[in-house]
């Protein structure tokens, strides 16, 4: 997914799927796309754009939302809950595990901030336990 949002941010504009594959395949290395790789990032195209990192419109792919701060806090925490499990974890081991979901390599203090609030709105709507100041899970 960072692969995808990588190419994506850098620019070209709209990409119909064939020339979405084919720019993500040179990212990742590949020289030739055969028919497994067409298929596999075929799939990782409909993962990006039901994670919500690509829009497709009309057969048109683009990315959905250029930064963490444009996304809306419920997308938030829809990510942060489908990227944790069911045990106890760290509040930095989901916000880092909910980044990766969105294609993020990196969790800078805007994505931090931006999970950090995910989390509490998560607790205080019960689909988040915690406990003590730093464990969570999903509630089950």
């Amino acid at each position: 997914m960072a692969v995808v949002r990588e190419v994506f941010s850098a620019g070209g504009g709209p990409r119909d799927r064939d020339q979405a594959i084919d720019d993500v395949a040179r990212a990742l290395g590949y020289r030739r796309v055969g028919s497994r790789i067409r298929d596999a990032l075929s799939g990782d195209l409909r993962s990006a754009v039901l994670r919500g990192i690509l829009d497709n419109s009309g057969g048109q792919y683009t990315l959905l939302c250029r930064c963490i701060d444009d996304y809306r806090l419920d997308h938030l925490v829809h990510r942060l809950l489908a990227a944790m499990g069911s045990a106890w974890q760290s509040r930095d081991e989901a916000i880092t595990a909910a980044a990766r979901q969105l294609g993020y390599r990196r969790t800078g203090p805007k994505i931090k901030a931006a999970f950090k609030s995910a989390i509490n709105a998560a607790i205080r709507r019960g689909q988040l336990d915690r406990d003590g100041a730093d464990l969570i899970r999903r509630v089950r």
